[in-house]
């Protein structure tokens, strides 16, 4: 993640780095007179342009416990090895309060669960209290002898589909009350911050996982519903529109303005999750007002598209093979989801925004409100 970012890092970086210069040269000029003035105005376009998108970022520090502050990484450890050596440091609190999670992922668990073993076939023709397999979609495409056609099969199992995406919408929605929980502990793990703890036989320091995620959920709750609110969105809405223009297209009803439908929601789906990408790990990262943490995570949703379409990419193939495996390989997929999914999709995200944080937030809030501490960690380099 940090290699193939590393040219946009860069100019971000220089771009705060220009901005502090400006800054000093503005300190610096002589008060009063309207060429001074000229001169400020100049170095204030001058400043904005060299920032770019990060114009509109907010500054604040990053948010821990003991009010210290996070050092960068030791010298030849990468992001990737960083990311494994807490993973393996952290794997047992991590899993305690992944149980805590599950149960706000059961309503999802259980839907797909009925929809993976039942089949959506076989529960359209429960609803329409059909009885025999009119639409084989095991076997191939075909119609057995009755009084319905294809397209009425089709509409029958688009119906379920509908009813399903759905219910998962409000499913993710109650599951981002448990995300609220495991994103602090993980991004407290990632920070190396204090955490609740009780000493072992040998007297080291245990994280008390439990604890910290149920302080994470009465923390940030409210904050992660609206969260969920999106999730619903794209769960529910996008999922629907997919099948709609899928059933359409099955039927030959797709026209112009279904492809322009499709293409447009495709969009807004592939955006909204690189949003909530960045501002889920946000939220928790910084303490300061949501709606700077939404605009944030919307600057970098579009400063960083190439690596967040990568990371996107990688979340997505678990759902995937999900959707397009038979049921054994599905059971093991689900699986290997309910251990170990929440571990790597919180710690992934938490590593990555905070490795953003360490490169362009932490230096330009120093460069702009902090400059005596910039010049004193540049003079120690």
């Amino acid at each position: 993640m940090a290699k193939k970012g590393k040219s946009s890092y860069m100019k971000m970086q220089q771009g705060a780095q220009r901005s502090s210069n400006v800054r000093t040269k503005q300190e610096k000029a002589p008060q009063g007179g309207k060429q001074n003035a000229g001169q400020y105005q100049q170095n204030k376009r001058a400043q904005k342009k060299a920032l770019g998108l990060m114009e509109r970022l907010s500054f604040y520090p990053e948010y821990r416990r003991d009010g210290g502050t996070t050092p960068p990484l030791e010298e030849g450890l990468g992001r990737f090895k960083y990311f494994w050596s807490v993973g393996r440091r952290r794997n047992s609190s991590i899993l305690i309060a992944n149980l805590m999670f599950i149960l706000f992922a059961l309503p999802l668990v259980a839907l797909i669960v009925t929809v993976t073993v039942a089949g959506v076939e076989n529960i359209a023709y429960f609803l329409e209290k059909m009885t025999a397999p009119y639409l084989m979609t095991n076997v191939g495409f075909g119609i057995s002898d009755s009084a319905y056609t294809f397209a009425d099969v089709s509409r029958y199992i688009s119906n379920v589909y509908y009813i399903v995406f759905a219910i998962a919408g409000a499913a993710v929605f109650i599951m981002s009350i448990g995300l609220s929980g495991m994103m602090p502990l993980c991004m407290n793990f990632i920070l190396g911050d204090t955490f609740f703890s009780k000493k072992d036989n040998y007297g080291n320091d245990v994280p008390r996982a439990i604890k910290e995620f149920f302080w994470g959920v009465k923390r940030y709750w409210w904050q992660f519903m609206i969260v969920g609110a999106m999730m619903l969105v794209l769960v529910a809405g996008i999922g629907n529109v997919f099948v709609y223009f899928i059933s359409s297209f099955k039927l030959g009803e797709a026209g112009v303005g279904h492809w322009f439908m499709i293409i447009f929601a495709g969009i807004i789906a592939l955006f909204g999750l690189m949003y909530l990408l960045h501002l889920m790990p946000t939220i928790v990262l910084y303490d300061m007002p949501f709606k700077n943490k939404m605009k944030n995570s919307l600057v970098f949703t579009f400063q960083m598209f190439v690596q967040n379409l990568l990371i996107v990419a990688v979340f997505s193939v678990p759902f995937i093979l999900l959707a397009l495996t038979n049921t054994i390989v599905s059971a093991i997929v689900l699986a290997v989801l309910l251990v170990y999914g929440s571990k790597y999709y919180c710690l992934t995200m938490c590593n990555y925004e905070q490795y953003l944080s360490e490169k362009i937030i932490v230096p330009v809030y120093n460069a702009k409100f902090n400059p005596v501490k910039q010049k004193k960690n540049k003079k120690a380099k």
